[in-house]
């Protein structure tokens, strides 16, 4: 039976996100990444939300080294020219819906959330200026994580979000009845 995962912004072979990210050198950076993955076996997949690689070296690398089947959404840093990637993902997407979720490598825009329950997406890193966004967004940057998250936790980070969201939406219900003296009799 094969497992689904979810990771964003490897930034193999990228210097600045070895520093950013505590590591000495590139290539430690690289090995810590790269074994986070080998712990996918052969039948999983892994969906990553952009990002993969900044050197040839490195989504050379990715392709050799991670033994999954492997997605890409692509992200702003997933430059090089198209068949590169084919060589190394199973399927290339620019954005995907997947089992009622978005995925994507920047966050959507909130009006596109419809018939959906949350975006998976990457790009905003630990430590940045951007902040991180509430749920529905969850943010699968390997920054946050240090590793590929399956979709079994994604799935309850979802229900968290839900009930929390839906506890918030009947506490101001409530205090919206009581402002206007609608409260149950």
């Amino acid at each position: 039976m094969s497992n689904v995962f979810f990771t964003s912004d490897l930034h193999l072979g990228h210097g600045l996100a070895a520093e950013m990210r505590g590591f000495s050198s590139v290539a430690k950076h690289d090995d810590a990444v790269i074994e986070s993955l080998q712990l996918l076996k052969k039948r999983d997949v892994l969906w990553v939300m952009g990002d993969v690689a900044m050197s040839h070296e490195g989504l050379l690398r990715f392709g050799a080294e991670v033994g999954c089947t492997k997605n890409l959404i692509f992200g702003n840093h997933d430059q090089f020219p198209l068949e590169e990637y084919a060589r190394e993902f199973t399927n290339l997407h620019g954005f995907r819906r997947y089992k009622q979720m978005w995925l994507s490598h920047c966050p959507i825009h909130p009006q596109e959330m419809y018939r959906c329950r949350a975006n998976i997406h990457g790009h905003i890193h630990k430590g940045g200026d951007s902040p991180v966004l509430p749920f529905p967004y969850i943010n699968v940057n390997w920054d946050f994580w240090q590793r590929p998250l399956p979709l079994e936790e994604i799935l309850h980070m979802i229900a968290l979000g839900e009930e929390e969201r839906d506890a918030e939406r009947a506490t101001l219900a409530d205090d919206l009845a009581g402002m206007w003296g609608m409260e149950e009799q």
